[in-house]
């Protein structure tokens, strides 16, 4: 198989329309002597993006396009980077021996070609733009590799099923997950004006301007006075 085979299979649909291409992108803490992740920092599995490659003086640029900036991963594959970059200039400021040093993983299976992937880490810069310029909607990532941190492979046991049955249970328990916080920030809301309800209820009977609680009938103090 050539790298170009891979290339443009990055396209590919299936009868749906649907993308065939899985993203994965990973920031961690790895350790540097034996490349084993020491701390898993934060993960997203995507099939949601349009991929490209593409070959500038020896660099590999990888473009990740979204239809909509507004997409929920996007904007999670964005905060992924940036906290990257922060947390790489942290790491070579610090001065400081640390258990592991920073590593994005980004790894791109095209599962129209049975086995095929490409690898790629910590990129040497990124950014964020229109993929197309008649447009100011910045919707593509783009990450800038040196050649020796590009790999492409063929595994003959890579599953792509597996892996679909995989992303689509993953999509499914985050729409499940939103949905469940959208609920619960529906019932806080409705719990609060209800609250609120009663509190200006509760003033308005019980309370006099001052704020003092007023109640009729009550007795005070001991002897005489209680007598009053």
């Amino acid at each position: 198989m050539e790298i170009m085979d891979i290339i443009r299979a990055l396209w590919d649909k299936d009868e749906h329309g649907d993308n065939l291409t899985m993203v994965q992108i990973s920031l961690e803490d790895m350790d540097e002597a034996t490349g084993e992740t020491v701390k898993q920092i934060s993960e997203l599995t995507t099939r949601d993006p349009l991929v490209s490659l593409a070959d500038i003086g020896g660099y590999t640029t990888i473009r990740i396009t979204y239809k909509y900036n507004t997409s929920s991963a996007f904007n999670r594959m964005r905060m992924i980077v940036e906290d990257y970059s922060q947390h790489m200039t942290e790491f070579i400021h610090s001065g400081q021996e640390s258990a592991g040093i920073p590593c994005l993983r980004v790894t791109i299976r095209p599962m129209s070609i049975a086995g095929a992937m490409i690898a790629a880490v910590n990129p040497i810069f990124h950014n964020i733009q229109p993929h197309d310029p008649m447009y100011t909607e910045c919707n593509e990532l783009q990450l800038l590799f040196p050649p020796d941190s590009v790999w492409f492979f063929e595994d003959p046991e890579f599953d792509e099923k597996a892996v679909s049955d995989q992303v689509r249970a993953e999509m499914t328990a985050k729409q499940a997950a939103e949905q469940n916080a959208k609920k619960k920030r529906e019932e806080k809301e409705a719990y609060q004006q209800e609250r609120e309800k009663e509190m200006q209820k509760t003033l308005s009977e019980g309370y006099d301007m001052h704020g003092g609680h007023v109640i009729q009938n009550a007795y005070h103090g001991f002897g005489k006075d209680r007598d009053k």
